[in-house]
C-alpha cells in the first residue's frame, strides 16, 4: 500500500489566496520528503471551503520544489475549460514535472460552480465532460481534423493550414505519449455512474468513503466496466480518500482532530453536505447505531468517519475495512486547515507514512 495527500483543500473561508498557495506547498514539500506517492489537488470556483480554481499553477510551483511525488490535478472540471487549451495546458505541464504528473477529470459537481460557468446546474455535466476528453484526446494525436460537437470543438491544424509559410508546431503532448499518461476518476455515491465510465476506458478509481458497502460498489462498479472492455482489475490502481489523524494515543489523535481543522470543516461545512445527500447512510449502517443523521456529532465522526487515533488504531481500522470491502492500493489522506498549528498535522502525515502504511497489508 501506498499513501498520497487529496488536498482539496478544506480550509477555513477566511484563508488569503497568499495563505492557501504558500499551504499547499508546504504540503507537498513536506508529502516528497516522507515518501508519499501522490498529491492530488482539487479544482472548484465557488466554495470558500475549498478555494483552489487552479491547481495546475499550484503543481507548476511545487515542481522545482520535490524530487519524487507524482501531481495531479484532481479534478479538471471539463465543462468549464476549453478542450484544446485544456490539452496544451496539462500535455506541457505533464512535460515540466518530466512524468510526474497524472490527470484527475470530473464534470463538476456543485451548483453554484455551475451557475457561475454560465450553467443551470451540474445535471446535463457529465455528457459534456465525456465529450471533452475525447476531443483533448485527438488533440494529444496531433494529427490534423476539425471537430464541432454537441458541446466542445476544438481541431489541430496540418500543412494545409500554414499561413503562407512554414510553421513547426510546438509538440504539447502529455510526457511520454498520452495513451501512457495516467487518468482518474472520484467516485462518491454508490454504483458510480463516473466509475462505470472510468473503468470502460481504463482510467483508475478513486473512491471517497461513505462506508464499506459504497466502497465496495465503487471497486466492483468499475472493475466489471474494465473487464467488459478487456481491461485487467488490478486492485493496486484503487485508491481511497479519508480523513485520518494520527497522534501518540487515541485519545491525543481525538482531541486533535475534533480541535483541529479536521473538525472545523465537519462542523462547519461537510456535515450539512453529507446530510443533504444522504451520505452518512451507508457510515450509519457499517457502525450499526442506528442513530438518525441529525444526530451525528463530533464523537461519532471520530470513531465512524475519520481515521482517527495511534498508529496501531489506525492500522487494525484499514485492515477492518479491507476484510470487509477488498483490498486498494493508495490511502488518500484529506487535507484539513492546520496551518496555525502545523505540528499535529505533519505529524500524523509522518507517522501515516512510516508507522502505518509499511505494516498495513491490505492488498
Amino acid at each position: 500500500m501506498k499513501c498520497g495527500i487529496f488536498h482539496t483543500p478544506y480550509i477555513l473561508p477566511k484563508r488569503t489566496a497568499r495563505e492557501v498557495f504558500d499551504w499547499s506547498l508546504q504540503l507537498a514539500v513536506v508529502a516528497d520528503q516522507e515518501g508519499f506517492a501522490d498529491f492530488m489537488i482539487g479544482e472548484h470556483y465557488t466554495l470558500a471551503w475549498e478555494n483552489i480554481p487552479c491547481p495546475d499553477i499550484v503543481i507548476g510551483a511545487a515542481a522545482p520544489l520535490t524530487k519524487n511525488i507524482r501531481f495531479a490535478p484532481m479534478a479538471h472540471l471539463l465543462p468549464y475549460h476549453k478542450p484544446a487549451t485544456l490539452a496544451s495546458r496539462v500535455g506541457w505541464l505533464s512535460q515540466v514535472l518530466e512524468g510526474r504528473y497524472f490527470l484527475g477529470v470530473a464534470p463538476g459537481g456543485h451548483h453554484t460552480d455551475a451557475i457561475l460557468q454560465g450553467f443551470p446546474g451540474i445535471m446535463e455535466l457529465q455528457p459534456q465532460m465525456f465529450e471533452a476528453l475525447e476531443l483533448m484526446e485527438r488533440v494529444w494525436e496531433r494529427k490534423p481534423f476539425q471537430h464541432k460537437g454537441t458541446y466542445c470543438q476544438a481541431g489541430y491544424p496540418g500543412e494545409a493550414d500554414f499561413p503562407g509559410y512554414v510553421v513547426e508546431y510546438a509538440d504539447n503532448s502529455p510526457w511520454g505519449g498520452w495513451k501512457n499518461m495516467e487518468v482518474a476518476v472520484t467516485g462518491l455515491t454508490k454504483n458510480s455512474s463516473s466509475l462505470k465510465w472510468a473503468g470502460e476506458r481504463n482510467y483508475s478509481p478513486i473512491s471517497f468513503f461513505g462506508g464499506t458497502e459504497v466502497m465496495k460498489s465503487h471497486w466492483d462498479t468499475w472493475a466489471a466496466a474494465a473487464a467488459s472492455k478487456g481491461f485487467a482489475t488490478d486492485r493496486s490502481r484503487f485508491r481511497i480518500c479519508r480523513d485520518i489523524l494520527i497522534a501518540d494515543s487515541d485519545a491525543e489523535a481525538k482531541r486533535r482532530a475534533i480541535n483541529g481543522g479536521l473538525g472545523e470543516s465537519w462542523r462547519n461545512y461537510l456535515g450539512a453536505i453529507y446530510k443533504k445527500f444522504n451520505l452518512f447512510q451507508g457510515i450509519i449502517d457499517d457502525s450499526g447505531t442506528g442513530i438518525h443523521p441529525s444526530e451525528i456529532n463530533m464523537d461519532f465522526l471520530a470513531e465512524h468517519v475519520w481515521l482517527c487515533g495511534s498508529p496501531e488504531t489506525v492500522a487494525r481500522k484499514l485492515e477492518r475495512i479491507a476484510e470487509k470491502a477488498g483490498g486498494w492500493g493508495q490511502i488518500a489522506a484529506n487535507s484539513h486547515d492546520y496551518i496555525d498549528d502545523l505540528q499535529p498535522w505533519i505529524e500524523s502525515l509522518q507517522r501515516l507514512a512510516h508507522e502505518v502504511v509499511p505494516k498495513v497489508s491490505v492488498l
